[in-house]
C-alpha cells in the first residue's frame, strides 16, 4: 500500500516531527489527525497539508493505518475507545508498550508495528527510523521520513530506543563544547559549526563506512605528537565513555519488564 490513509491519534511534538520529515520527503498520502486537542490538531494541519477528523468514529472509519503517538501514561484511554476493523494496521510510537499488551487490548489478530525515529528527522535527513517487525509496506512509506532500521526482535528494538536518547544528550554535550570555544573567542556561530560539524562529519563517516574499526581509526588520527593524542590520551585516562555507558544502563534498565 503506497498511499494508505494514516490517521494520527495524539498531536504533539512526536507527530509535528513525523509527519514534516514524511511530508518533506514526498509523502503524499492521506493524514488524518485526532480532533481531541483541536488547537494543535488544526495547526498541524495547516502546516502539513493533513486533516483533522470531525471525531473519533470517522478518524478511525476512514483510516487504513492508525499511527498512536501518544504519552504511555495516555495510552490505557486511547485503547478502550479504538474499535479496530479487519485489515487495519496500528502503528506504535510509545514508548516502553511491548506489542502483545497492545494486542491483548486490541485483539490478538491486529497487526501491530512499532517505530521510534528521532526527533531531527524533520529536519535533518537520513534520520534512523528503528522498525519491529520488518513490513514491507511500512518501511515504504516510512523511508520518505528518513533511514528505517528494521530489527530482528522486539528485544533488538528496545536497545534501539536506548540509543534514540542519544541525540538528547548529545545536544547538551554539543553545547558545553561550544561553550567553551565561545569562552575563547569564537562567536556563537562559529562554535556551532566548528563542534556540531566535526562530530557531524565524525559520524556521517563512521555510517559510510560502516565495516571500518572505529578504534583503528581513532588511533590513525591520534599518533605520537598530534595534539589529538594529547586530548584523547586525557579522555582515556579520565574514563570519559564511562558516564555515557552508565546513562545507557540506567535506562536499559528502566525499559526491561
Amino acid at each position: 500500500m503506497n498511499n494508505p490513509t494514516i490517521a494520527v491519534i495524539g498531536a504533539g511534538d512526536f507527530s509535528a516531527y513525523l509527519i514534516g520529515a514524511l511530508r518533506r520527503g514526498g509523502y503524499g498520502g492521506r493524514i488524518l489527525l485526532s480532533p481531541y486537542n483541536r488547537a494543535k490538531a488544526h495547526a498541524l494541519a495547516a502546516k502539513h497539508g493533513c486533516e483533522v477528523a470531525a471525531d473519533a468514529t470517522s478518524l478511525l472509519a476512514e483510516a487504513n493505518w492508525i499511527l498512536l503517538a501518544v504519552r504511555p501514561g495516555q495510552l490505557g484511554g486511547v485503547l478502550a475507545k479504538l474499535s479496530m476493523r479487519p485489515g487495519q494496521l496500528v502503528i506504535s510510537a510509545v514508548a516502553g508498550v511491548a506489542i502483545a499488551q497492545l494486542q491483548t487490548v486490541l485483539g490478538h489478530d491486529t497487526p501491530v508495528v512499532r517505530i521510534m525515529p528521532s526527533s531531527y528527522i524533520d529536519t535533518v535527513g537520513g534520520g534512523i527510523i528503528p522498525v519491529y517487525p520488518a513490513s514491507a509496506d511500512v518501511e515504504a512509506v516510512l523511508t520518505a521520513a528518513g533511514k528505517v532500521v528494521a530489527f530482528d526482535t522486539e528485544d533488538q528494538f528496545e536497545l534501539s530506543m536506548v540509543g534514540a536518547c542519544l541525540s538528547g544528550w548529545m545536544y547538551r554535550f554539543v553545547g558545553s563544547l561550544e561553550g567553551w570555544f565561545v569562552e575563547h573567542g569564537l562567536s556563537q556561530s562559529q562554535a556551532r559549526l566548528v563542534v556540531a560539524g566535526n562530530i557531524a562529519g565524525a559520524a556521517g563517516y563512521s555510517i559510510a563506512c560502516q565495516n571500518a574499526n572505529l578504534t583503528e581509526i581513532s588511533d590513525g588520527i591520534a599518533t605520537e605528537g598530534t595534539y589529538t593524542k594529547v586530548g584523547l590520551d586525557h579522555l582515556l585516562d579520565s574514563g570519559a565513555a564511562c558516564s555515557w555507558l552508565q546513562a545507557l544502563d540506567i535506562v536499559y534498565a528502566r525499559l526491561e519488564p
